[in-house]
């Protein structure tokens, strides 16, 4: 069952990357992490967001992946939380 809800999420956060504001769509993928042990899919919507939207920057030197590196960065930065977490229960 928690396959379904896991995919389900996934089916969300796709259709989300389509209708709703990138950082909205971005911080909901981050944040499901919290629920779901090594969410992957999360930087596969990055990269989703970053081919739907995403324009070379001049400020980042022309890099276009800029939602891919920060889902990726901010999901290290929560399973490192995740260990220090007293409440997260480890599966």
């Amino acid at each position: 069952m928690k396959n379904f809800y896991r995919i389900l999420t996934v089916v969300a956060l796709v259709i989300g990357a389509a209708v709703a504001p990138q950082a909205a769509t971005a911080a909901a993928a981050v944040a499901v992490s919290f629920f779901f042990p090594r969410f992957w899919e999360a930087i596969a919507v990055g990269v989703i967001l970053d081919a739907l939207y995403a324009a070379p920057e001049p400020r980042w030197f022309g890099f276009q992946f800029i939602y891919t590196v920060g889902i990726a960065i901010l999901l290290l930065i929560v399973w490192r939380l995740k260990k220090s977490l007293r409440w997260y229960s480890r599966e």
